[in-house]
């Protein structure tokens, strides 16, 4: 295309900072892979490792001649600036820079998405099948292989995962299975917001399609909510396009409710992680306390029978999210770790539960807390039973991530 860069004298466009860099091995050969997780462009570029020290001098500011004569000063080698140009123009192409180009493609993609009504399956025949016969075999065969308790008897909600349904899918059944027998005719779905950071809360309107069918969205729940709240929070909703923490709980709530029983109410929690620098707690924070009484009221006025469903991962650690050590080398200590915080729940107690994360500033990443903590200031749960607890232990990127199911109660009593 004409508008590629094509340049060697002009400041090389920086990377976008929402890029994913990704290690792996090919061959027995490391290899990193280059990635758009917000799904502006469906592009993956492959980089030996020694191609990271140079997609590091693209800040913006130099060129490809300044570059070449600043690692020649450095190392004494000079780079071939045909070749530099050739990566720079392959990252232009599939709109991996920070420049006009991209930042169009992004604002059609965006405003195409805002005119849609519905939410499309983004991530059905990736992570799960998609096809409607193939994914309700395979729910039916996750839900036949757990015979769990499915008492719903004094249910405020559940804690599922949303890691991949190709991962750990087991770990889904037993809350869902909790969810079954609920009276309920809206399902609060708080998910964890990996793409968007620009609001506390991000909810949408649109209703949830798989290959299941159509999951309805509350709407006049939602739309009462940002009036109550007074129409605090951000009408831009981009962030559900590609997120996948509440697309793989709809596809469960299809699996046990069918469409027609109940309303999902979508919600994404952003990052409360200031709260645990300062120490504070999030209702002392004037906008989300308008969201709790908004969402109180608006349950009262419309005669909702609510329950929740919280997705969230728990621990993230290893060199894929940015740590200096390989995983395995922790994975027993994490596994103390989130057990300590479960207990914390299991006893109610969320202000252990925060001081545990507080004691470390999240160190080992547990990408739900604002659900969490969401939840148990809207209803206070009295007591939580953990489920089910696994963790995917990536070797080749050195890399961890575990996750579990709980379920919350009103009650004290133990679980009949």
């Amino acid at each position: 295309m004409d508008d590629i860069f094509n340049s060697l004298s002009e400041p090389i466009p920086q990377l976008r900072q929402d890029l994913e860099l990704l290690p792996i091995q090919e061959d027995g050969e490391e290899l990193l892979v280059l990635r758009d997780p917000s799904g502006y462009s469906d592009e993956m570029l492959v980089f030996r490792p020694a191609a990271l020290a140079l997609l590091q001098f693209f800040d913006g500011r130099k060129s490809i001649n300044s570059l070449m004569d600043e690692i020649q000063a450095e190392t004494g080698v000079r780079i071939d600036g045909a070749q530099v140009l050739d990566i720079v123009q392959s990252l232009d192409r599939y709109y991996f820079l920070s420049n006009t180009r991209s930042q169009v493609r992004q604002e059609e993609i965006d405003a195409a998405w805002q005119r849609q009504e519905t939410r499309p399956a983004v991530h059905a025949g990736v992570s799960y099948p998609d096809e409607p016969e193939a994914l309700s075999d395979f729910m039916h065969e996750l839900f036949d292989a757990d015979s769990g308790d499915s008492d719903g008897k004094s249910l405020l909600g559940v804690i599922t995962p949303h890691i991949d349904l190709q991962i750990g899918p087991q770990v889904y059944v037993p809350a869902f299975r909790r969810l079954e027998q609920q009276d309920v005719d809206t399902v609060v779905i708080l998910g964890t917001s990996h793409y968007s950071y620009e609001d506390l809360f991000i909810l949408t309107e649109k209703d949830f399609v798989t290959p299941l069918g159509t999951m309805p969205t509350d709407r006049e729940f939602v739309r009462m909510l940002r009036k109550e709240s007074g129409d605090r929070f951000t009408h831009r909703d981009v962030a559900h396009r590609q997120e996948h923490s509440i697309e793989f709980p709809v596809v469960f709530l299809q699996h046990v409710f069918g469409n027609a029983r109940i309303r999902v109410v979508p919600i994404l929690c952003t990052s409360f992680e200031e709260f645990l620098v300062e120490g504070t707690r999030a209702s002392a924070d004037e906008k989300y306390d308008a969201f709790q009484k908004a969402f109180r009221t608006t349950v009262e006025k419309l005669g909702r029978k609510v329950t929740f469903v919280l997705s969230v991962d728990w621990s993230h650690i290893g060199r894929k999210f940015g740590d200096d050590y390989d995983a395995a080398d922790r994975l027993d200590e994490v596994r103390a770790s989130d057990h300590a915080q479960f207990s914390a729940l299991e006893a109610g107690d969320y202000d252990a539960f925060f001081r545990l994360l507080r004691e470390t500033r999240n160190a080992s990443k547990i990408d739900g807390f604002a659900c969490i903590t969401t939840f148990f200031d809207l209803v206070a749960p009295r007591r939580g039973v953990l489920l089910d607890y696994q963790q995917w232990h990536e070797e080749e990127r050195a890399s961890a991530v575990s996750f579990a199911s709980m379920a919350f109660y009103s009650d004290t009593g133990e679980e009949s």
